[in-house]
């Protein structure tokens, strides 16, 4: 039995685990965190994880040819306690939602022209954010409550991609 069988994914699920932000503005970095600290794990079959300092338009190129994709970044929404974690997905990517901006171009917009170009999109995408201090200020450190998320993150992540 493959890992990916005993964890639960079907046996050839292509899943991507997208860890997004800037690596010099603080806690705009946590989702590059969060990747790095996972691609040092055993992931299973068909699991794979990128790091990204883009966003918009681009991410179509990212997501495409996964039936899954698992997106982990800051979050600077000013209605949530710093370090708090918010899970998204479906219809939370549909205009209105700070997050569904996703830096400059709709999540929903990617996956829609995806299609529209005929590209194999994923069925499935999700987004793990944490609520961010400060997402201005250049620095390579995670703030305090955004570190704290990390391992938490992680797990829900883990869980996301059949890994219990």
């Amino acid at each position: 039995m493959t890992p990916a069988s005993q964890a639960g994914n079907a046996p050839d699920e292509r899943i991507l685990v997208l860890g997004m932000g800037n690596p010099i503005l603080s806690d705009d970095g946590f989702g590059l965190v969060v990747a790095e600290r996972l691609r040092a794990e055993s992931l299973p079959d068909g699991v794979s994880v990128v790091s990204s300092e883009i966003a918009g338009l681009r991410l179509l190129e990212l997501m495409r040819g996964h039936d899954k994709v698992v997106i982990v970044d800051a979050l600077a929404s000013g209605s949530r306690r710093p370090g708090e974690i918010a899970r998204f997905s479906g219809d939370d990517f549909k205009g209105g939602h700070r997050y569904a901006a996703a830096h400059s171009l709709c999540i929903r917009t990617v996956l829609d022209l995806g299609e529209k170009l005929g590209y194999d999109m994923p069925g499935e995408v999700v987004a793990y954010a944490v609520e961010a201090v400060d997402v201005e200020t250049f620095g390579e450190e995670l703030s305090p409550p955004v570190a704290a998320s990390v391992d938490e993150v992680l797990e829900l992540v883990r869980h996301e991609i059949g890994i219990r």
